[in-house]
This record gives structure tokens, C-alpha cells and sequence, in this order.
């Protein structure tokens, strides 16, 4: 998935502006998730970070299907985004996507992921051939320990070997807002707070805001297969993410991390069926 930047603003200024609470009906049994909600068929459970970054603009990677970047001075924003998934259709696995831009088409604006990996085949697999999505597999391992979260080890889409990428965050035991006495006080089940709208293009791994201002559809071969997303939370915090000052930041595709990352717990993204109008 994914599971950003505006769409993660927007969904902090939901959750604190509505008392909407999430009933989304939805069953889940060994991890794996399954959806009784026939416009949302899929969903996941969990908890993720964003990670901003000032990301300088590679004029070899490009999003494609008329979608423009929008940068100042040679850079845009990007960053990282990594979730753990409790459930899923396809039961419990980790992500970690590189967003490379802050994009715009027909007027929308959205968040350009350029990589995605997840940890387990049946991810991959589900990614591919549900929803056109270019998952890669890797061994992304999230440590608990540490005062900050951070990534101690980016992928390299470089490698020689793409069947070895090795992802490493630590500090993963802040993403866990909530506590064992919120479980226990909401019998297992602590109230989730938002149902904001997004769109998803899988295709381009990009997020966007929930309307398209433009009614020009351009070249429609270049059209963009669309999805409405909800998303909800049971908590959601700023955290000071720690700044690796190394080189391999910029050549890795990771750019300049801006220090203060987006923690969402207890989060429930539900992915809706195939809109009738492409983006």
C-alpha cells in the first residue's frame, strides 16, 4: 500500500476537527483481515510513520501518466513511510515506501511513492495482481529499541542483487501509542476516529487529495486507475525522528529528513473498489 505527506496532513487536521467515530464492518481472524463493507473489500490494520524529507528532484524519475511534480529551487517533498500491518487480506506483514515527490494532475494534489517493498511473497503477490501495485520483496526489520525512531538502513535500488534488500528502523516501539489498558479498557477494540476520504492511484503508488478540481481528462491513455481510500486512527502524534547526517541519505533516494516524523496508531485503512472515472 500506501499507506502520503498532504494525505497524512490532511488526516491529522481530521481527526482532531471530527468526532466521527470509524464502524466499518470488518472481521478478522489470525491476522487476516476480511471486510463485510462491499464499496471498501479490503482492508488493513495497524500502526505506521511518515518521515519527511526535503528531496531534490531527479530528473530521470518521474511519476509518468502526465502527473507533474511540484518542487521550489530543485526540491520537493518527500521522505519515507513505513507501517506495520496487524492484519491484512493477506495477514500481518511490514512496509516501507520511498516517497520521492509532492505531485499534481488535473489540479489534485497528491504523494508520489517511487518504491515499495513489503516482507512477505503474499504481499507482493496481492500488491501485483489485485491492484497493480509494483511491490518489491525485501527483509525490513523493525527494532524496537531506541530513543527515536530512524532509519539506520535504507534500501539500495542499486544493488546488483535486488533479491538481498535489507531495511532496518529502529526505535519502533514508539509508533505504539496506545497501551495494554487501552486494549483492556475498550475490550481489545479502542475507538478509531476519522473516515477520511483519500485516492489512491496503485499504478504510481501516489495518494491524493479527495477531489479533482479539473474536469480535462488530457490523454486518457494516460489516465490513472482510481480507488477511494478511507482512513481512521485511534491515536496520532508528532515524534522527533533523529537526523543521520550521512551522505547515503541523497544517494539513496531518502533526501534530507526534516527531524519530526508522523506517528498513526491503531490505524484502519480500508481500500474501496475501482471508481468508475480514472484519474
Amino acid at each position: 500500500m500506501n499507506k502520503v505527506a498532504a494525505t497524512l496532513c490532511l488526516f491529522l487536521l481530521s481527526l482532531y476537527r471530527t468526532g466521527a467515530f470509524s464502524v466499518a464492518p470488518t472481521n478478522t481472524q489470525n491476522g487476516i483481515s476480511k471486510s463485510i463493507d462491499p464499496e471498501y473489500p479490503q482492508n488493513f490494520t495497524g500502526r505506521l510513520w511518515f518521515n519527511p524529507a526535503l528531496v531534490k528532484v531527479d530528473k530521470n524519475l518521474q511519476p509518468g501518466s502526465d502527473v507533474s511534480i511540484i518542487s521550489l529551487f530543485g526540491y520537493t517533498l518527500g521522505g519515507t513511510v513505513t507501517l506495520e500491518y496487524d492484519s491484512s487480506p493477506v495477514g500481518p506483514y511490514r512496509e516501507y515506501v520511498t516517497m520521492s515527490a509532492l505531485v499534481s494532475k488535473r489540479g489534485s494534489i497528491g504523494q508520489w511513492g517511487s518504491r515499495l517493498y513489503v516482507s512477505t511473497q503474499e504481499a507482493e503477490d496481492v500488491c501485483r495482481d489485485i491492484w497493480g501495485v509494483p511491490a518489491e520483496l525485501a527483509n525490513i526489520d523493525f527494532v524496537e529499541e531506541s530513543k527515536c525512531l530512524k532509519v539506520t538502513a535504507p534500501p539500495n535500488p542499486t544493488l546488483a542483487n535486488p533479491d538481498k534488500i535489507d531495511i532496518c528502523v529502529e526505535g519502533w516501539k514508539n509508533t505504539r501509542v496506545l497501551c495494554k489498558e487501552d486494549y483492556e479498557y475498550a475490550n481489545g477494540s479502542p475507538k478509531r476516529y476519522g473516515n477520511v476520504p483519500v485516492n489512491w492511484t496503485p499504478t504510481i503508488k501516489a495518494l491524493w487529495a479527495p477531489f479533482v478540481p479539473s474536469n480535462d481528462k488530457g490523454d486518457i491513455s494516460l489516465s490513472l486507475p482510481l480507488h477511494k481510500l478511507r482512513l481512521s486512527a485511534s491515536a496520532i502524534r508528532l515524534h522527533w525522528s533523529g537526523l543521520e547526517k550521512s551522505s547515503k541519505w541523497e544517494k539513496l533516494e531518502c533526501g534530507i529528513p526534516l527531524g519530526l516524523g508522523l506517528i498513526v496508531d491503531n490505524v484502519l485503512i480500508e481500500i474501496g473498489v475501482r471508481c468508475d472515472e480514472d484519474l
